[in-house]
């Protein structure tokens, strides 16, 4: 089987965990190279780096360019280069996709290429796929979500008692927030993310960028702590609106009644609501971290090789097929007995099971092929 050669843009927290991840399960995909600023820093990996984009773009031996290295510049030019030189593109990269996506789309076109983003929004969860490939099929009215996991850590620590201060210190400490947490913050990364889920969800064309955007740095812990009085929460939300033919779009903290799904995110998850004539379809994941964009870039990498002609798909591993054991079923002898509390030793030992309040009628158990064990108060179960 013919292997799929990547080069990365990028050695960073996600570059290594995609490096780590490919090499541990996917024996048909190979990191070839990756670009990046000090070749002599220590990493975990063992990949041949370079600092020139051209080692990557030009490279015969490359078949996909991946973006882990974020911002505008020099990313667009060196992907654009890549389509080009014949590469497809998996990126990761949130900033150069709100700008310049549909420049780069079309050029992906123009070269017969694939352009695939997944990563760019949510981290591991696989929204931009859902929203894509199946729920933009009816007309979307409405998405919304937390899209931001620094903000939605910093906010879930200020309901244990922090002030913002505190829990923005806290989410540096911990990886979550930049020592410069002002795209985070302020809701400028949640209104990029947004406008690359509108995009692909009302089948429009939507600017970069847009005025309606408020972040958190204004709620205090005493405004967190007085909405909890109310039986309230806050979360930062964008949210994203198709009415009577016109698109709104605005990020601000949202005040939500406790239950709501939105106020059950802790740390950094992630979450989007999309809405349509069908109904409401809830997403929840994490929206950051090394590991979980990686299997978002490493899906990208494998839609790749399942979408081009001539590269085969998905390889087959052979596991062990087992019958599955003999169902059991437990029931009281006497009606008025209490069910048990605790699974007898035979029945937790089984990988099916049910507790039952009365004994099935013995043709169903000899049909269905069901152990049943009768259950009294002293002597335990006991097979019937």
């Amino acid at each position: 089987m013919r292997s799929i050669n990547v080069g990365l843009l990028g050695l960073g927290t996600v570059g290594q965990a995609l490096t780590q991840l490919i090499t541990q399960s996917q024996p048909t995909i190979r990191v070839v190279k990756a670009l990046v600023r000090h070749p002599i820093r220590a990493r975990g990996v063992a990949v041949r780096v370079t600092t020139d984009p051209d080692e990557i773009v030009r490279d015969p031996e490359i078949d996909v360019v991946v973006d882990v290295m974020g911002g505008q510049h020099p990313a667009m030019e060196i992907l654009s280069a890549a389509f080009q030189h014949g590469k497809d593109v998996v990126t990761a990269n949130k900033e150069v996709m709100t700008y310049y996506g549909p420049a780069l789309q079309a050029l992906a076109r123009q070269h017969n290429r694939l352009l695939l983003y997944e990563a760019s929004v949510a981290g591991g969860m696989p929204i931009i796929d859902a929203i894509t490939h199946h729920l933009s099929v009816v007309p979307i009215d409405r998405i919304e979500g937390v899209l931001n996991g620094t903000c939605n850590f910093i906010l879930s620590h200020m309901e244990e008692g922090h002030d913002y201060l505190e829990a923005l210190h806290e989410a540096q400490r911990l990886g979550y927030a930049e020592q410069n947490p002002e795209a985070d913050v302020e809701g400028y990364d949640t209104a990029r993310k947004l406008v690359l889920l509108a995009r692909i969800g009302f089948h429009t064309e939507i600017p970069a960028e847009f005025s309606a955007i408020t972040g958190i740095t204004g709620v205090t812990g005493h405004d967190v702590a007085r909405l909890a009085s109310l039986g309230c929460g806050v979360r930062l939300v964008g949210r994203a609106l198709c009415q009577d033919q016109g698109i709104s779009l605005s990020v601000a903290p949202t005040v939500y009644r406790q239950g709501h799904p939105f106020l059950r995110l802790q740390g950094p998850q992630n979450a989007v609501q999309v809405t349509s004539a069908v109904g409401h379809f809830l997403f929840e994941g994490p929206g950051a971290g090394g590991l979980a964009t990686a299997t978002s870039v490493l899906s990208d990498i494998l839609r790749i090789r399942q979408l081009v002609p001539d590269r085969e798909p998905n390889p087959m591993i052979s596991l062990t097929f087992n019958e599955p054991e003999t169902p059991a079923i437990c029931f009281p002898l006497d009606p008025e007995t209490p069910l048990p509390q605790v699974l007898p030793d035979e029945l937790r030992r089984t990988s099916s099971y049910a507790i039952l309040s009365c004994q099935l009628p013995r043709e169903l158990a000899k049909l269905w092929g069901l152990r049943q064990y009768a259950w009294g108060e002293e002597e335990g179960p006991t097979i019937r």
